[in-house]
């Protein structure tokens, strides 16, 4: 039996889509919602009323020209079709599921740039030696996985722009966030990429290294911020658009490095958040190390070889100590 991945899609105007006036459906607002999820989801299931959200008010002519009207050269059809879908299971009026086709033309030109861009195995690691961990912004990803309990005594709350405050709020009830106790992020993270990454980890938070940590529940986070307990995988589609760029940018230019490494499997939105930040623009020299060829086990193989190559680059190890698979793709 073959098992496909369907993403549910559930208060649509709190993941990043705002609904749009009533009137003349705007389809291309479903082409950027579809282009924005990620690779490993294999179709997005939408009831009426969430694509009408979406777009603006689905026609009429959608369910009385059933089926139709979602098929052939039709400018609206063309719109799922770029982004690499097709409209399957549609029952008019009640729900329709987005099925992934393929690639789309975005992810094959980002594809093929990633390949440009990547670096062999051997000069890749040799890129990263040349930087010193703390003189370089860190970017790693949260965890699934988290310690419980922590401390219910007052934090002092750690300054962050009213934007990502705001965007936090809004994502608090998808994210099932609990706050009764408190505990510093790096600690409260306790998936496969942070208990490899141990000691280089502890290292860096002691030495105050300029570090972020991509955080599904909270956008960005310092390591030793305060968090709550929370189950949420960073989704891009929830957070303003450039809101997370922007802030990364200065954070790059608050603690005033020249260079960031950012650690994260390739296919993950904590991965897409890094590569369509302006870098380049900024004066920043961005790497982002990924993990290929792990293949059965993936998802559990590849977290720990990140947070090993995290501790390899943080402790300056030689190339033979990188784990397996490790790449390094330059950034724009």
């Amino acid at each position: 039996m073959e098992c496909v991945l369907i993403w549910e899609c559930r208060h649509v105007w709190g993941r990043g889509i705002v609904p749009s006036e009533r009137g003349r459906a705007d389809w291309a607002r479903l082409g950027k919602f579809l282009t924005a999820r990620p690779e490993n989801e294999d179709a997005v299931g939408l009831s009426w009323d969430e694509l009408s959200q979406i777009v603006g008010g689905t026609p009429d002519s959608a369910a009385q020209h059933y089926p139709q009207w979602w098929h052939g050269d039709r400018s609206h059809v063309r719109v799922w079709r770029a982004a690499g879908y097709t409209a399957t299971q549609i029952q008019p009026g009640r729900s329709v599921t987005f099925r992934r086709t393929g690639t789309s033309d975005s992810t094959n030109r980002n594809a093929d740039r990633r390949r440009e861009n990547a670096l062999s195995p051997d000069d890749g690691v040799q890129m990263l030696q040349r930087f010193i961990g703390s003189e370089t912004l860190l970017l790693i990803p949260c965890s699934k996985t988290k310690r419980t309990g922590g401390d219910s005594e007052n934090w002092e709350s750690v300054p962050w722009p009213s934007a990502l405050l705001a965007a936090r709020r809004q994502n608090r009830a998808v994210a099932n966030v609990d706050e009764r106790r408190l505990m510093p992020a790096w600690r409260r993270y306790d998936g496969g990429f942070y208990a490899t990454a141990g000691d280089g980890l502890r290292e860096a938070v002691a030495r105050e290294a300029p570090l972020l940590i991509l955080s599904g529940g909270y956008g960005l986070l310092r390591p030793e911020e305060p968090i709550g307990d929370y189950n949420k995988i960073m989704r891009l589609s929830d957070w303003p658009a450039g809101l997370l760029e922007d802030l990364l940018i200065g954070e790059a230019i608050r603690r005033n490095v020249s260079s960031i490494v950012a650690f994260a499997a390739s296919s993950s939105d904590y991965a897409k958040l890094v590569r369509r930040t302006s870098w380049e623009q900024a004066g920043v020299n961005a790497f982002l190390v990924t993990i290929e060829g792990a293949g059965k086990g993936a998802s559990g193989k590849v977290p720990r070889r990140l947070g090993k190559a995290f501790t390899c680059f943080w402790q300056g190890h030689p190339a033979d100590r990188y784990p397996e698979g490790t790449t390094v793709e330059r950034l724009g």
